[in-house]
């Protein structure tokens, strides 16, 4: 039997779908990032190849008299942004381990904010904004013009993030306690989350531990209940955090001439829970500056909009 494969490869969790040629999935696995620079080149590609491997051994439990062959593919790849990207996630995704089950000259790769624009709206005008672990914005309008902004990672971009509130809820921390800045909750409520006493353990938990993104990004959460505390420090960092992910938006949109157009946007990522110091933000400012846009939480995955669009890909 013949199968498409959809992916959707985050900086901390991978998904990853077998559908049949008319899109419906049936079987699915999630395994570890496959994002090389969250969790490194090696680590990526064999939490990659093991979780597709998988994904195959279920369907050949399932049809024991065929071998799983996936006609078709389409791997969202968070991260995936400049040549020297498609060459590493090539190397990644399309290593020869995973060859005898792939077609590969039937295999595209993209951006994973083009599945989840992909899965959330089908409008000839449209737009996604991802912030969760990382940030990233991606639209496409009725001339078919695609445009994007930030999504360039943890050292070059990615302001809006989960990241990014908490490498700044961990330096407003440190600012606390040298003095260089105000007094803050924040100071109690990380030490209260990562279960830790003082500074020097917030110290060695922050160097001593192997990096991954998704460490810090958790810390998001913190600063949103701190926020919601009254916080004047928390409030500060997410409201500025708000301003960033607007600037992204309306670089986007500005980009593909939406100004005055009816489009959607579509909602991705934890962050977006975090409602009266961020979302609520970011919603009332951009319906001031664009009166026709449609705000849509992301309700499907995006494993499914990789799906759609791997078959799509058949029908072309």
């Amino acid at each position: 039997m013949e199968y498409v494969l959809g992916v959707d490869g985050g900086g901390t969790k991978t998904l990853a779908a077998a559908a049949d040629m008319d899109g419906k999935i049936v079987a699915e696995i999630q395994f570890g990032s496959s994002n090389f620079k969250s969790s490194g080149f090696e680590r990526a590609k064999d939490n990659y190849t093991k979780g597709i491997l998988s994904l195959a051994w279920k369907l050949k439990k399932s049809f024991k008299d065929k071998t799983p062959f996936f006609k078709r593919a389409c791997i969202g790849l968070a991260g995936l942004n400049t040549a020297y990207d498609r060459k590493m996630f090539n190397e990644l995704v399309l290593n020869d381990d995973l060859r005898p089950i792939l077609d590969i000259d039937n295999t595209i790769m993209v951006n994973d904010t083009v599945i989840g624009l992909a899965a959330g709206s089908v409008k000839e005008n449209r737009l996604i904004i991802i912030a969760g672990t990382g940030s990233n914005c991606y639209g496409i309008n009725d001339k078919g013009v695609q445009a994007k902004a930030n999504g360039w990672d943890h050292i070059l971009g990615d302001e809006g993030s989960g990241f990014s509130m908490g490498i700044h809820t961990l330096r407003a921390v440190m600012r606390a306690y040298d003095g260089r800045g105000p007094e803050t909750l924040l100071t109690r409520n990380v030490f209260e989350y990562l279960k830790i006493k003082d500074i020097d353990e917030l110290n060695m938990w922050t160097y001593d531990t192997e990096f991954t993104k998704d460490r810090f990004a958790s810390l998001s959460l913190v600063l949103c209940n701190t926020a919601e505390m009254g916080d004047r420090v928390a409030i500060k960092i997410l409201k500025k955090e708000a301003l960033e992910v607007i600037l992204n938006i309306k670089t986007v949109a500005r980009k593909l001439k939406l100004e005055n157009k009816d489009f959607d946007l579509v909602f991705v990522g934890k962050n977006f829970r975090c409602k009266k110091y961020f979302t609520d933000i970011i919603i009332e400012k951009l319906r001031n500056d664009f009166p026709l846009i449609n705000f849509l939480p992301l309700t499907n995955r995006p494993v499914e909009g990789a799906v759609r669009l791997a078959v799509a890909n058949i029908k072309k």
